[in-house]
């Protein structure tokens, strides 16, 4: 299978992949996107987090042109989600952990179903992933895998050479060797051509490998979103071990300090969240009015991050 076929509309100015403005998604009397407010800087692998429920998925379904707004507006490489949604589904490869393939297709047949459905295909693309998964093309898709079918999902998205990949929950219920294998793909093979890659995902892990950007959502509200690097850097724990007992005045003036945002005591030493100016939270543990001894920080993983923002819905 060689077929190729290129039939684009020229693409609006360079912008963001992904610009939502007061996004509102209900169904019925239940509101699922609430304001929602984020961009997505083209180029970026940005992980799309969230606990059961917070919107990611109406979110993306909006994105997609699969349900319309309530309220507010989005755009994907600049076109209208709602106005323009043929325009987005063209240039958008998109994956979820829903199966929406025909169990009784075999992969070539799929593959030519797909081509006459797209504007765009580029089959010896998808040849090479299917070659680099090792997917059979033989069988009928009922006989593969739970792994090999989000392998084959992830090929037919790249199949139309896609701007933009969205994925939602795309390794959901994978074994490990069928994950790392796909993220393997996502970032050496996809994010490495500079294309922009919005998934969305509960397991924290799959983020930490590959992503460079990261939302946390809840409630169909964005809580925070920027550079994973940046993130950790910005939210870290400090230990600082006093020379006696600090008394109890001390641990509640701890309290009110800019940028500190949970503290508790162990033994003769105090730990302390912090998400901010970690600088300048250091140089004011190192002059508190009861000696110190020692002052010393980590970096908080994903996971900590992502609790402490999610617990109380703005990491306080």
């Amino acid at each position: 299978m060689t077929d190729r076929r290129v039939e684009r509309a020229p693409a609006p100015e360079e912008g963001a992949a992904i610009r939502i403005d007061d996004l509102v998604v209900d169904y019925g009397r239940k509101r699922a996107v609430d304001g929602l407010n984020m961009t997505v800087p083209r180029g970026a692998v940005y992980g799309f987090l969230g606990p059961n429920g917070a919107g990611k998925t109406s979110t993306i379904k909006t994105l997609m042109g699969f349900r319309g707004p309530n309220g507010g507006s989005a755009e994907v490489l600049g076109y209208d989600v709602v106005e323009e949604s043929l325009e987005v589904r063209a240039r958008v490869g998109f994956a979820s952990e829903v199966n929406s393939l025909y169990e009784g297709m075999t992969v070539p047949r799929i593959c030519r179903l797909c081509r006459d459905l797209s504007r765009s295909w580029d089959q010896g693309l998808v040849d090479r992933y299917i070659g680099v998964f090792g997917l059979p093309e033989d069988a009928r898709i009922r006989k593969l895998s739970k792994g090999q079918k989000a392998q084959l999902q992830l090929c037919l998205a790249l199949g139309s050479n896609p701007e933009l990949l969205i994925l939602d929950e795309p390794t959901s219920g994978l074994d490990p060797v069928a994950r790392r294998a796909f993220l393997k793909v996502l970032v050496g093979e996809v994010a490495a051509e500079g294309r922009t890659v919005f998934f969305s995902t509960h397991l924290l892990s799959d983020i930490e490998a590959v992503a460079d950007t990261v939302g946390i959502i809840k409630g169909g509200k964005l809580l925070v979103s920027g550079d994973l690097d940046d993130m950790r850097e910005s939210h870290r724990v400090f230990r600082v071990v006093y020379a006696e007992m600090p008394p109890e005045e001390e641990v509640r003036s701890l309290h009110t300090l800019p940028d500190v945002q949970e503290v508790e005591r162990e033994g003769r030493g105090i730990k302390l969240r912090v998400r901010g100016d970690v600088e300048h939270v250091e140089r004011g543990l190192r002059e508190r009015p009861h000696p110190v001894i020692d002052v010393d920080s980590t970096g908080m993983s994903l996971e900590d991050i992502f609790v402490a923002y999610v617990e109380d819905g703005d990491g306080r």
